[in-house]
C-alpha cells in the first residue's frame, strides 16, 4: 500500500459509510472496504466513518482492515442518528436525549480505541416552537454535550463541534456560535471542526474565522461550495491551506463531499486537487 504521499501539508482523509444512507455527502456509502482500498491507492492517510450507532461496525474486523490498508480512522460522524433515526439532542423528550446520549457515549468508546474524535454535527438536530421552548431545548442540549465532553475526556478522546449552515439547523450556525458554545461549556475535550461549505455560506471572511477558532480548531472538512470535490467550485482553498498553516494547525484536511459524478471520480479529483494545493500555496 502507498503512503500518504499527497504533496500536501496535511493528513488527509474522507467521508464513507459502513452502510448505505441517505446523508447525501459520503462516498463509498455502503462499500467501506473498497472505499478504503480506493483511499489507501490514491495516498490518503485516514478515513472519516458515519455512524449511527457503535454496533454499525465490527472494530476487530476494522482495526485490521485498516491495518491492511495503512489507514487510521481521522474521526466517527454522528449526524445519521439523528438524520436517520430522529435521535437528535435538541428533542424535547428527556427520554430521546437519554437515548442519544448513550448512543454518542457507544461511539466514543469506539472512537477512543481507534484514536479518533467525535463529530458533533448534524447529531444536534433543530430548536423548535416557541422562544422558550427553544432556550429550554439548547440548555439540554448543551447538559448532554458536556457529558458527552466527560465521556470522551475518560476515554481519552475529544468531540469536535460542526457549525451548520442555517439551512440545515438552526442550533450553531457559524464559526463564532460555534466558539460562544465552547466558551459556554468550558470543557477541554472540546474542539471545533470548520466545514468549507457551510463556511462559504454562513462566513463573511472565511480565512478570518479560521484564524479566529485559531488553536481550538481541532479538524477541517473540505468541500467546495457546490458540495462537491475541491476544486470543483469557487472556494479559495489556497488562501485557507496558507491561513492554516498560519495559525499551526496540524490536524486532518478530509473531504465530506457528495459522490458526484461518482464515486470514483470522486475520490480522484479530490485527491488530484490536493496534489496541486502545495505548489499554490508557495506560489502565492
Amino acid at each position: 500500500m502507498k503512503s500518504d504521499n499527497l504533496q500536501f501539508p496535511y493528513r488527509t482523509s474522507m467521508a464513507m459509510s459502513p452502510h448505505p444512507s441517505v446523508f447525501a455527502p459520503l462516498v463509498f456509502a455502503g462499500r467501506l472496504d473498497e472505499g478504503m482500498q480506493a483511499l489507501a491507492e490514491a495516498g490518503f492517510s485516514g478515513v472519516e466513518i458515519s455512524l449511527r450507532h457503535a454496533a454499525d461496525l465490527d472494530a476487530d474486523y476494522l482495526s485490521k482492515r485498516l491495518s491492511g490498508f495503512g489507514l487510521v480512522v481521522s474521526a466517527f460522524a454522528s449526524g445519521r442518528l439523528c438524520l436517520e433515526e430522529a435521535l437528535c439532542l435538541c428533542d424535547p423528550n428527556p427520554e430521546t436525549r437519554a437515548r442519544v446520549f448513550d448512543d454518542l457515549t457507544g461511539i466514543l468508546r469506539l472512537a477512543a480505541r481507534f484514536e479518533a474524535p467525535l463529530i458533533i454535527g448534524g447529531v444536534r438536530g433543530r430548536l423548535t416552537g416557541s422562544e422558550v421552548h427553544k432556550a429550554e431545548q439548547r440548555a439540554s442540549a448543551i447538559d448532554t454535550l458536556w457529558k458527552c465532553a466527560k465521556v470522551a475526556e475518560e476515554v481519552g478522546t475529544f468531540l469536535l463541534l460542526e457549525p451548520i449552515n442555517r439551512y440545515e439547523t438552526n442550533f450553531i450556525n457559524s464559526a463564532q456560535d460555534g466558539l460562544d458554545l465552547l466558551d459556554e461549556i468550558q470543557h477541554p475535550a472540546i474542539k471545533m471542526l470548520l466545514d468549507t461549505f457551510h463556511m462559504n455560506i454562513e462566513e463573511a471572511d472565511p480565512c478570518e474565522s479560521v484564524r479566529r477558532v485559531g488553536r481550538r480548531l481541532g479538524y477541517m472538512h473540505f468541500a467546495d461550495n457546490n458540495r462537491l470535490a475541491p476544486g470543483q467550485g469557487h472556494v479559495d482553498f489556497p488562501a485557507l491551506v496558507a491561513t492554516l498553516g498560519g495559525i499551526g494547525y496540524d490536524g486532518f484536511v478530509s473531504a465530506e463531499i457528495l459522490p458526484l459524478p461518482d464515486d470514483p471520480t470522486a475520490l480522484a479529483q479530490t485527491a488530484a486537487y490536493i496534489q496541486t494545493l502545495k505548489s499554490k500555496v508557495i506560489g502565492a
